[in-house]
């Protein structure tokens, strides 16, 4: 294996485990200290303060695993097309894919302007956030899942 092969799949792999590490931390340590310890307006006001912080994490890190992915692809362009590897790699593809929309959805749903007093619209929006926040987590532990099995062949 040449050492920029190495460098570039130890930069997918990185970052990678920024965004599923990040995604599950969010949802699995943060969301339920958040829940027991603020009331509604302290929680939507820290949880986008969160969301935020991490988008700036995200947003590079989600360059890299694309372009890397792309990269990735792209040298094994001659095991793409009626093979187990390609089939895998495009439903991969697909749920990343998928993963990015329901991101960006959910970055738009938690960033809306709404007033923290109208309890109603906050438990909506919130209600919104947690199913994409799970929507992410779910399809983010599938490509990882689906990674492995592409490093099976």
């Amino acid at each position: 294996m040449l050492i920029h092969e190495a460098l570039i799949t130890w930069a997918h792999l990185l970052a990678a485990s920024i965004w599923v590490g990040g995604t599950l931390f969010l949802g699995l340590v943060i969301a339920p200290v958040l829940r027991s310890d603020l009331n509604d307006i302290q929680r939507f006001n820290l949880t986008v303060r969160i969301g935020k912080r991490f988008n700036k994490v995200a947003v590079p890190t989600i360059a890299v695993l694309l372009a890397t992915g792309v990269y990735k692809a792209a040298t094994v362009s001659e095991f793409l097309l009626g093979t187990m590897y390609g089939s895998i790699l495009f439903v991969k593809v697909g749920v990343v894919i998928s993963m990015l929309i329901t991101w960006l959805v959910h970055a738009k749903v938690s960033n809306v302007n709404i007033d923290v007093n109208d309890s109603v619209n906050l438990i909506r929006v919130r209600r919104r956030a947690v199913l994409l926040g799970n929507m992410l987590a779910a399809q983010s532990v599938t490509v990882l899942f689906l990674a492995a099995m592409l490093d099976s062949f």
